[in-house]
């Protein structure tokens, strides 16, 4: 199912949705300050907004890390411009 907008679809009768994989993690705010050269897309829209840093699973010496990133970009009169990346599944 792919979800319009910046709201998570609700998961079970209780809006409790089950995070299995990058449930580890932490975010912040974040700001955009361009060096002069212009942009385009979603860097031209917004400049603040939040990013996730997160483990695929809990960091232990028996798996890989395999880090992933959101950022979420605020924009007035529209959605939000999203972005996530992540190295490898395999670390």
């Amino acid at each position: 199912m792919i979800a319009k907008g910046d709201a998570m679809p609700p998961g079970d009768l209780y809006g409790i949705r089950t995070k299995y994989i990058h449930s580890v993690g932490t975010h912040g705010k974040v700001s955009w300050v361009p060096n002069g050269s212009k942009f385009s897309g979603m860097f031209d829209q917004a400049d603040h907004g939040y990013i996730r840093l997160s483990s695929a699973a809990k960091p232990s010496g028996s798996q890989p890390l395999a880090p992933g990133m959101g950022l979420k970009w605020l924009r007035d009169g529209i959605e939000s411009a999203n972005l996530v990346a992540m190295w490898s599944v395999n670390g």
